[in-house]
């Protein structure tokens, strides 16, 4: 009889706590800490307490409580272990556990977060991604020794730490490491509308015009994702083997993601017509990429990279340093908006009519100039 009353104690006890009770239920031994593991519950009275005792009773019995008492460290890391996510993907989730998720909730119980907390965080990320809450506004780092000024984390920034946390813990979910995914609770930031701020025809002209000044490859490149619309990866990517000049069709097969080539964001391959003007463009650059070939006694690769930064154009440039380099001289002309993939939406008729001033081949500056003309009278 001692030792079954002893068990009974074991599975479920109830104490005075506070202004009730509290309710303390054994469910096993934490696979992964070696610690036992109990679930406990608050009630006002003696018999809400034996309620609250049975039910997590039922829980154990049916295991759906959490199986171990890991921190939230231990779930995402081993999602990010199984994640199917191409490389831009997995970094990006790296650096959302790495400085959001792990400072804030990293050594906190699995199973103790709460759908409010998630909340409560998304708002004081709102006001400040270091979540000050205002506290330390012209306050000294003692580190840096600058005042800190709240800078809000933007939405969509917030709506991805969300769709980091909601897959893990799902995942945590199936494994039982939580007994609940909280994050399908928790509401997220609403998705903002698109609010695309594109340079003004004026000066995406300048661009055009200081970068051709400065280095005929780099303005070509700025020239191709303007009329073309393409992604900044799917620029890198491109090779003269996806390029027809003579039927005026440019295939977009492939991005660069900076570590590797892989399919495009949709996945899919897309076939584009271009004109005349932007076909002496890529003659010209084509002409060039072939010079520099040919100093180093070689012909240029049917597939080689259309835009690189080697002389025999075998690697392609960078995605990232594409951003940075157009920053850059965006912020030096002083035009509005430094994003790269603002210049997505121009056609040469635009351009031109803005000053452009469009490089091309010399047997083929007749066709810009008659266009020009066309322009300049409508």
């Amino acid at each position: 009889m001692a030792n079954t009353k002893s068990k009974r104690r074991q599975r479920g006890s109830i104490r005075p706590n506070g202004a009730g009770f509290q309710v303390r239920v054994y469910a096993g031994r934490d696979p992964l800490t070696k610690k036992d593991i109990y679930l406990h519950e608050q009630a006002e009275t003696e018999t809400e307490a034996e309620k609250a005792r049975t039910k997590l009773l039922h829980q154990v019995d049916e295991k759906r409580h959490p199986k171990t008492q890991v921190t939230m460290s231990f779930p995402l890391d081993r999602w990010l272990g199984v994640a199917e996510l191409d490389e831009t993907s997995y970094e990006r989730a790296e650096g959302i556990i790495r400085n959001y998720l792990k400072p804030t909730f990293g050594d906190l119980k699995a199973g103790k977060l709460t759908a409010e907390m998630l909340e409560l965080f998304y708002a004081r990320l709102r006001q400040c991604q270091e979540q000050c809450e205002g506290r330390r506004n012209g306050k000294t780092d003692p580190k840096t020794k600058q005042k800190h000024v709240g800078e809000p984390l933007a939405a969509n920034s917030i709506r991805k730490i969300h769709f980091i946390l909601r897959p893990a813990l799902n995942r945590g979910l199936r494994w039982g490491y939580v007994a609940t995914n909280v994050a399908a609770l928790a509401e997220p930031p609403s998705q903002p509308k698109p609010n695309p701020d594109p340079p003004t025809p004026e000066e995406a002209a300048l661009v055009l015009n200081t970068a051709w000044q400065r280095d005929l490859d780099w303005g070509t490149f700025l020239f191709m994702t303007m009329v073309t619309g393409s992604r900044r990866g799917e620029m890198c990517a491109l090779r003269w083997s996806d390029i027809n000049l003579d039927r005026l069709e440019l295939f977009v097969k492939h991005s660069n993601n900076g570590q590797r080539i892989k399919d495009t964001k949709t996945h899919q391959r897309r076939k584009q017509a271009i004109d005349v003007i932007t076909r002496s463009v890529l003659a010209a650059h084509r002409a060039r990429a072939e010079e520099r070939c040919k100093v180093l006694g070689g012909e240029l690769a049917r597939d080689a990279f259309v835009f690189s930064g080697e002389a025999d154009s075998s690697a392609p440039l960078v995605p990232s340093s594409v951003s940075q380099r157009y920053r850059r001289l965006a912020q030096k002309l002083k035009i509005h908006t430094h994003r790269l993939k603002d210049l997505r939406a121009y056609n040469v008729t635009e351009l031109l009519g803005a000053g452009a001033a469009i490089e091309v081949s010399r047997g083929r500056r007749a066709v810009v100039r008659q266009l020009q003309e066309t322009t300049d009278v409508a």
